[in-house]
Order: C-alpha cells, then sequence, then structure tokens
C-alpha cells in the first residue's frame, strides 16, 4: 500500500521539527560549543568582514559594468543620430541646389508640354514640401541628440564617480592581501 505524498508529509514534518538545531545542539554539547567558538574567533570575523568587502567590492564593479555598457550605448545612439542629422543636412543643401530657378528649368527642359509655368511651380511646391518635411526631422532629430549629448555627459560622470569611490576599495584589499608590494 502506498501513501500518498501529501500525507507523507504530514508526518515526516512535525517529527522533523521535534529534532533540535544545529545551534541548539551546539550550545548543549561542550566539543560543539568549542568547535563554534572557534569559528567565531576574530579571525573568523575578520574573514566575515573580508568577505563582506569583497562582496560590496563585485556588486559595484558590477554596477561600474553596467554603467559603463549603458554609456558605451548611448554614446553609439548618439552617434547614430548625428550621422541620421548630417544625412538630412545634406538632403536639405541638395533641395536648396534643386530649387535653384535654373536647376528647375534645366529639369524641366526635357519635357515637352505647353505647360512649363505650371510645371515650374509645380516642381517648386514639391521640393518645397520636402524641404520643410526635412527641416521639421531636422529639428526633432537636432532635440534628441541634444537630450543624448546630456545623458552621455552625466552616464560619464557616474561613471567616473563609481571608479573614484571603487578604486579606493580594490586598492585596500590589495595592501590586506599583499601589503608590501
Amino acid at each position: 500500500m502506498r501513501m500518498p505524498s501529501r500525507l507523507l508529509f504530514l508526518i515526516c514534518f512535525p517529527a522533523f521539527l521535534s529534532v533540535p538545531s544545529f545551534a541548539q545542539r551546539a550550545a548543549t554539547n561542550p566539543t560543539n560549543s568549542a568547535i563554534s567558538g572557534e569559528l567565531l574567533t576574530p579571525d573568523a570575523k575578520q574573514n566575515d568582514s573580508s568577505s563582506n568587502s569583497l562582496k560590496r567590492i563585485s556588486t559595484n564593479l558590477d554596477l561600474l559594468t553596467r554603467t559603463e555598457e549603458r554609456a558605451g550605448v548611448l554614446r553609439k545612439q548618439l552617434i547614430e543620430s548625428i550621422e541620421k542629422e548630417t544625412a538630412l543636412k545634406s538632403r536639405l543643401t541638395q533641395i536648396d541646389e534643386e530649387m535653384r530657378p535654373e536647376n528647375i528649368e534645366r529639369t524641366m527642359s526635357g519635357i515637352g508640354t505647353t505647360r512649363t509655368a505650371e510645371l515650374r511651380d509645380t516642381r517648386r511646391r514639391v521640393l518645397e514640401n520636402e524641404r520643410k518635411g526635412l527641416e521639421s526631422l531636422l529639428l526633432l532629430s537636432t532635440q534628441g541628440r541634444l537630450r543624448l549629448e546630456e545623458d552621455v555627459r552625466q552616464a560619464d560622470q557616474l561613471v567616473s564617480r563609481i571608479r573614484q569611490r571603487l578604486f579606493p576599495l580594490i586598492d585596500r584589499e590589495i595592501e590586506k592581501i599583499n601589503p608590501n608590494p
């Protein structure tokens, strides 16, 4: 006959609770209390503080790494934004050149029609509309670039502050390991 696992748990769990814990056994047994006394000597406490210090340093190194990665990602986004801005400015310059009357006339010269004045006006309006759209995109891109520049500056400052606080801690730990370089 097989017992369901819940029933087995309900039977065994109270028995487990009645077993004295390690700390209770160590306090009642003189041999165990001597061993635990040795473990908690100042050297053990010093190892604990050193361990805590190393954990703090490790955590701070992780934070530094993530902060540096974030600064790198922001820098990459900034470069992409500058490239986009440059492309928009280049296209605006190209449109300005295309909007010159002689260039519009040259564009229309290959088209045989009696309504050349209308076609020139239509071409000019198309170029003006494209120019307005590009100018608004350029404005948005410039605003985004300015925000990214500020974010990169702040991220770099944060990286610098973390490094200034972390490196002395690392130096102290190195001195503890090797006091005479």
